[in-house]
């Protein structure tokens, strides 16, 4: 805490984004920092041996000012990404930072990773996501606020935090041994059952509302088929994670049905309202059916490359 030049890893899990990869390194060669910077590596896996990024890009070092860490993980998959990122971290960084090769980072981003970590004596920090759409996106996604993470209190204790902004400290993840479950490498998730883990041995996370990302948006991704399925997603999250743990099963299974209800009498509800009320209900019952689901082994494969293929046409 004491080093003046704290080393950060960031870690980055790339598939078929040469070009969204470029425009984070860029944001990234622009970080700035009220006292002196941090020792900056970027550690990339990218998950495509078949069409790497370098294909397009060359070599990822000449993007960015910051030492690059390349390397191709040919297993598919999102925890394969990662934990060959993890892998890969220098012994001796200090902290490890993880965002998406379809974000950017705002300048201030890493200094406030950083400050508010120190300042609030954490393990773990989650920044906000603010969303920047491909086109204009439709009302009800507004009002709901589907792609937004955030705003949050500056400090305020979290329950949780995704690998598309977050910062940990590397000695606790180490001491910890913590990496991301396999069970997840093709579902998704792995981040909400690692930072659980994280609580779980003692760590505390903690928002830091000036660490802003921008994420990018598709077309594609603006309809209720695509949220609906990420809502179902991320239920089925919910529900797998208790299920492993055997822990709190009962209540998953008692939440997931609840959420059945409510959505379904709110999605009734809203049939004479705006169209925001209505798919918010439904998403209640994706999200409820998704727990539900996880009890009797159904589960839905969001990284799988079919997933991933879907996820990237323009009717996804």
């Amino acid at each position: 805490m004491s080093d003046p030049q704290p080393h950060v890893a960031i870690c980055i899990a790339t598939f078929r984004r040469p070009e969204g990869l470029r425009a984070l390194l860029t944001s990234l060669d622009a970080l700035a920092f009220d006292g002196p910077a941090p020792r900056v590596s970027l550690v990339i896996a990218d998950n495509d041996p078949e069409a790497p990024a370098t294909d397009v890009l060359g070599p990822v070092g000449e993007h960015t000012r910051w030492p690059v860490i390349y390397g191709i993980e040919a297993e598919r998959g999102i925890v394969s990404a990662r934990n060959h990122c993890l892998a890969r971290v220098p012994d001796d960084a200090d902290y490890i930072a993880f965002v998406d090769d379809d974000e950017t980072v705002s300048p201030g981003w890493l200094s406030a990773m950083l400050s508010t970590l120190r300042a609030a004596d954490a393990q773990a920090v989650q920044g906000p996501v603010e969303p920047r759409y491909e086109t204009p996106p439709p009302e009800w996604v507004e009002r709901l606020e589907i792609f937004r993470l955030g705003p949050f209190t500056q400090a305020a204790t979290l329950n949780f935090a995704a690998t598309n902004n977050s910062l940990v400290d590397a000695k606790f993840l180490r001491r910890h041994g913590l990496r991301f479950d396999p069970a997840f490498n093709h579902t998704g998730g792995e981040d909400e059952e690692l930072f659980g883990r994280l609580r779980d041995a003692g760590g505390r996370i903690v928002a830091a509302a000036d660490a802003v990302v921008y994420d990018t948006v598709p077309t594609g991704r603006m309809t209720p088929r695509w949220v609906l399925r990420r809502q179902h997603r991320m239920g089925n999250t919910l529900g797998r994670v208790a299920r492993l743990r055997r822990r709190g099963r009962m209540i998953r299974v008692v939440k997931g049905l609840g959420a059945v209800a409510v959505g379904g009498l709110t999605t009734l509800a809203g049939l004479a309202g705006p169209r925001s009320r209505r798919i918010a209900g439904l998403m209640e019952v994706a999200r409820g059916t998704g727990m539900l689901a996880a009890f009797v082994n159904l589960r839905f494969d969001e990284y799988s490359l079919k997933a991933v293929k879907l996820d990237r046409s323009a009717g996804a």
